[in-house]
């Protein structure tokens, strides 16, 4: 199962495309693949999950993710009272059957994975780091565009509002 939404970039509400909502997809199916892991997600720092790719369906998503943008906020408070410059980067938790590896993508961004024991965890942190870096990739291409459109919109609307308020006022 699949899932696209809307997101933050500094604060500011944007859209992932089609297009990115896809690429995202490809890039999580592949993760998934190469592992052979249960799932894969990418998610906002809210929680919120924005692409996943499952081959399990006894786990709750929303849920899972809610609870993994906590932990990174929980150990984020933990890295300030050791006296870390940065958060971690990642977090692992291992468990009977299942283990979880989660990891930034971005300030605003984190990706889930879900393997079972006899994945090698070397493997999943290499494949798992190639995947943050072709998913901050297309985050950097996202902002780039943002930008140029948010400047574009600022440039035309004052232009075109200047012209509305010199109508109204007789100025032209």
């Amino acid at each position: 199962m699949l899932r696209n939404s809307n997101d933050t970039l500094n604060g500011k509400r944007i859209v992932f495309s089609e297009a990115t909502y896809y690429k995202i997809i490809k890039i999580l199916a592949e993760l998934k693949n190469r592992l052979q892991a249960q799932a894969t997600i990418f998610a906002d720092m809210n929680g919120y999950p924005i692409a996943y790719d499952l081959k399990v369906e006894d786990v709750d998503i929303i849920e899972l993710t809610a609870l993994a943008a906590g932990t990174f906020s929980a150990t984020s408070e933990m890295a300030k009272l050791i006296k870390e410059k940065n958060r971690f980067r990642f977090i692992y938790h291992e468990g009977e059957s299942r283990n979880i590896y989660m990891c930034h993508v971005s300030k605003e961004y984190l990706i889930i994975v879900l393997f079972d024991k006899s994945v090698a965890m070397g493997m999943v942190r290499i494949l798992t780091h190639n995947t943050v870096e072709k998913l901050q990739k297309i985050l950097d291409e996202l902002s780039l565009e943002y930008e140029k459109t948010s400047q574009f919109l600022d440039v035309e609307f004052k232009s075109l509002l200047g012209k509305e308020l010199d109508k109204y006022f007789g100025l032209k």
